[in-house]
């Protein structure tokens, strides 16, 4: 999504020292992952569902469906699984992991931009998994937080595959929280056009 910008043309004789800048610690990334959320819950639900409506959209699957799997006390996890254009190596380093990275900042057809959202689920847990496929290659990736505090992505597998490009990526739910995912998915599809599979 495009972000407004207004221009400023004043002229004055003060003099630059230099700009602001982000030291990357484990502080500044528990800010920008768990600190900007009040209901971490919904956030996780919601930040991976928009993501994945926005990757079918980008690959032109505007009516597609993606799918999402609800925790259980026998399946204890939330997952999300689009059906777009997945991600090689590359896009996962430079894009997926990078805070403030988006290939969306230049449109308005998906509804991020601030490369935040992909990084959610650190806002509930210290590790989740992500598979990806891209073009006959999948990689499936825990990203957890190391003993800094930071978060780190670590590739488990990389193999051939005839399975079509997506992302999937999957969430432990702690079991006393079950209920709190269905309720927060409930609440974010409904202003969803096009609904998940269940």
């Amino acid at each position: 999504m495009k972000l407004a910008t207004v221009e400023n043309n004043i002229t004055t004789n003060v003099e630059s020292k230099g700009a602001f800048k982000i030291t990357a610690s484990a502080k500044a990334f528990k800010i920008l992952s768990s600190g900007l959320y009040t209901d971490k819950i919904l956030a996780v639900v919601r930040e991976l569902s928009t993501n994945a409506f926005d990757a079918n959209a980008a690959a032109g699957k505007h009516k597609s469906q993606f799918e999402i799997h609800m925790p259980t006390v026998s399946e204890p996890w939330f997952s999300v699984e689009d059906f777009g254009c997945g991600m090689n190596e590359s896009d996962v380093d430079d894009v997926y992991t990078t805070y403030f990275g988006s290939t969306k900042a230049e449109t308005n057809n998906e509804a991020g931009f601030m490369g935040l959202g992909s990084k959610s689920p650190f806002s509930y847990t210290d590790s989740f998994t992500v598979q990806t496929i891209k073009d006959g290659v999948k990689c499936i990736y825990t990203m957890a937080t190391n003993a800094a505090g930071e978060p780190v992505p670590h590739l488990m597998i990389r193999q051939e595959t005839d399975q079509a490009n997506g992302t999937k990526v999957s969430v432990p739910v702690d079991k006393y929280d079950i209920s709190k995912f269905i309720t927060a998915a409930k609440k974010t599809f409904r202003t969803f056009d096009i609904k998940p599979v269940v």
